[in-house]
């Protein structure tokens, strides 16, 4: 058994980390590489989109399915 254990970030850990990392990687990119630039932001935007749609997603099963139980459960018809 492991004595530490990570976090599970939330959505809004996430999109924390996320732009303050984009604002520090790209303070340095803009005046160098402007179009290296616009090519992070566009990848860190994608990543949060999926990461982010992707537990919205896993939130709204699992509200299904526990619904779903409850249903069952009562014998509702």
């Amino acid at each position: 058994m492991r004595k530490f254990r990570f976090p599970d970030i939330d959505i809004t850990g996430m999109w924390v980390v996320a732009v303050g990392a984009w604002f520090h990687i790209v303070a340095r990119l803009v005046r160098k590489q402007p179009v290296m630039a616009i090519q992070l932001a566009e990848l860190i935007a994608v990543v949060m989109v999926i990461v982010g749609g992707y537990k919205i997603l896993n939130k709204w099963l699992a509200d299904i399915e526990r619904k779903e139980r409850q249903h069952d459960e009562n014998g509702d018809a």
